[in-house]
């Protein structure tokens, strides 16, 4: 064991530890330094140096139950540090381990001698600790945003279209479109007093969108949804949600889904998500017209997502795999489809700066012709690619978040009327409460 006195380890301990956490630049830029380095740490555990450097990788990489086991280390090294006392009741309260976390932050608030920056981040960890222990809560959004879309109306692109298997002249135009998103949901979580976490929520809400120069295609939304949650080996949950929209002022649609999902823990803090959804779709008499109503449909679809934490990194990164399927069944065949999707996405944060990327590539083939376009069986291959930065305003600015974001889609058909180009840009901001 490396000679280390107190008063150097607790020197250490800040001089490494705490920039090293503040700018998410603590892990080891590479796989192999990082079996190096937990091959030291195999052949040397009580070197405070190299388990404060393991500690900086694992909180990098959300290792957190590992970060766990190294703080308990480091406190067998030095039991007076009060840093890492901190930091193992935070690590505890977000592996839901309430009852560490709650003894050890009560030592902390006890001791007089805390300095006050710590003693702030110990009384906030303790607001956080009584907020997960309250068996109601009440919680709700509301946001705002503004953009472009090109593209509004979804038209064809190309020269021609097909009407009766015959090509005919596209005069569709492709219009571009500023719009005003808003949306608002308040949600009610009621923690069921049993041994077993098990939560019962619900919320309601609206979301619309009006766009400033076309008002044939504004939207309203108002949703509600019922859900059920217990952990467990194999943590699940059950949402059951119903929406009704409308269109420039008159009923358009209603649906409901349910949606069962299970949870899988897999090593290195990856989980993989699975879930089956079912649900209906039902139009309404559209200005006068019941055409709409041939698209009435049933859905039955399937979603596995695996994510996974990136170690090794000197910044945060979060990668998601999805693959979904689904089946709608209509009352009109050539409304009738099943679709398969592949999602791939990542996630980080750099320098106080959420950044989300994916890009999806969906196949969609339909049961039958429609005749009055074509005799073929429309299949449909769509590319798309969405981007976000986000980044939340102080509290003396109102803890807003700002958000940054577009997508960009293509569309590759066999039928020439179903090929098209969208993309949208929007600036949006939100608050939570």
């Amino acid at each position: 064991m490396q000679a280390v006195s107190v008063h150097n380890r607790k020197c250490f301990f800040r001089r490494a530890l705490v920039p090293g956490l503040l700018v998410a630049t603590c892990a080891l830029p590479f796989a192999a330094q990082a079996q190096t380095l937990r091959d030291k740490l195999f052949a040397d555990p009580t070197n405070i140096e190299i388990n404060l450097t393991y500690l900086q990788q694992q909180l990098a990489g959300g290792n957190f139950k590992g970060a766990a086991a190294t703080l308990q280390r480091i406190l067998l090294l030095d039991p007076t540090s009060k840093l890492a006392k901190i930091l193992y009741a935070e690590v505890q309260l977000k592996l839901g381990n309430r009852a560490d976390a709650r003894l050890i932050l009560q030592q902390l608030l006890a001791d007089k001698s805390l300095p006050a920056a710590m003693r702030d981040k110990t009384l906030a960890l303790s607001e956080a600790l009584q907020r997960s222990e309250k068996r109601m809560s009440l919680s709700g959004s509301v946001g705002l945003a503004g953009g472009s879309a090109d593209n509004a109306l979804a038209a064809p692109k190309g020269p021609i279209m097909l009407f009766n298997d015959q090509p005919i002249a596209n005069t569709s135009k492709e219009v571009t479109e500023a719009f005003i998103d808003y949306d608002g949901v308040v949600s009610l979580s009621y923690k069921l007093p049993t041994y077993r976490e098990r939560a019962l929520t619900s919320s309601f809400g609206v979301a619309g969108r009006d766009y400033i120069d076309q008002n044939t295609t504004d939207s309203l939304t108002g949703f509600i949804s019922f859900g059920y949650s217990e952990k467990r080996k194999l943590p699940l949950k059950f949402n059951y949600s119903a929406y009704a929209t409308e269109v420039s002022g008159h009923a358009y649609n209603a649906g409901q889904q349910g949606v069962f999902g299970v949870r899988v823990d897999l090593p290195k803090n990856a989980n993989l998500q699975t879930s089956l959804r079912i649900g209906e779709t039902r139009h309404f008499s559209y200005l006068g017209s019941s055409a709409g109503k041939q698209r009435d449909n049933d859905t039955l679809g399937i979603s596995a997502t695996y994510l996974r934490p990136i170690a090794g990194l000197s910044f945060p990164l979060l990668v998601s795999t999805s693959l979904l399927g689904d089946k709608s069944s209509a009352e009109i065949k050539h409304f009738s489809a099943q679709s398969v999707s592949a999602v791939v996405g990542l996630r980080t944060r750099l320098a106080k700066v959420n950044v989300s990327l994916s890009l999806d590539f969906l196949v969609t083939e339909y049961e039958a012709a429609n005749t009055l376009i074509s005799t073929k069986i429309r299949e449909d291959e769509r590319t798309r690619l969405t981007a976000s930065l986000g980044y939340k305003l102080p509290p003396q600015f109102g803890a807003i978040d700002v958000a940054l974001s577009g997508f960009a889609a293509d569309t590759r058909s066999n039928i020439p009327n179903s090929t098209r180009t969208l993309s949208e840009l929007k600036l949006s901001l939100r608050r939570n409460f």
